[in-house]
C-alpha cells in the first residue's frame, strides 16, 4: 500500500469510513481486526493510501457486511457522512406513525 500525502476521498474511501463507524469500531480496533495499524485505517479513510480489492474485502467483512452491502453504494444508495446523516436517512424511511413514536426519544436524548 502506497501512502500518499494528497487527500482524494473516493466513493471506496467513503463506504468503508462508514461501515467502520456504523459499526461502533475505533480506528485501532478496526485496525486490530484487519490485521492493520489504525493509522492506516485512517489513511485508507482519508484518501491517502491506495486499497486493493481483496484489502476492501476484509474491511467489510470484518466490519461484518458483505460485498452485495458495499455494492449497493455504488448502485445509488446515499452513504451518511456520519452518524447524525445516518439517523436522518433512517427517519426518511419510517413512516409517520415510527416517527411519531421515535419523537419523545429524541426530544429527551436533546435535552
Amino acid at each position: 500500500m502506497e501512502r500518499s500525502y494528497e487527500k482524494r476521498i473516493t466513493l471506496d474511501s467513503q463506504i468503508l469510513r462508514h461501515m467502520r463507524i456504523s459499526r461502533s469500531l475505533s480506528l485501532n480496533q478496526a485496525g486490530r481486526l484487519i490485521g492493520i495499524s489504525g493509522s492506516a485505517i485512517a489513511h485508507i479513510e482519508q484518501g491517502r493510501m491506495d486499497v486493493s480489492k481483496a484489502r476492501v474485502r476484509t474491511m467489510v467483512e470484518a466490519y461484518s457486511y458483505n460485498m452485495d452491502d458495499y455494492f449497493e453504494y455504488y448502485d445509488g444508495k446515499q452513504v451518511p457522512t456520519n452518524l447524525r446523516d445516518e439517523c436522518i436517512i433512517l427517519l426518511k424511511r419510517c413512516d409517520e406513525s415510527k416517527v411519531k413514536m421515535l419523537h419523545p426519544v429524541i426530544i429527551n436524548l436533546a435535552k
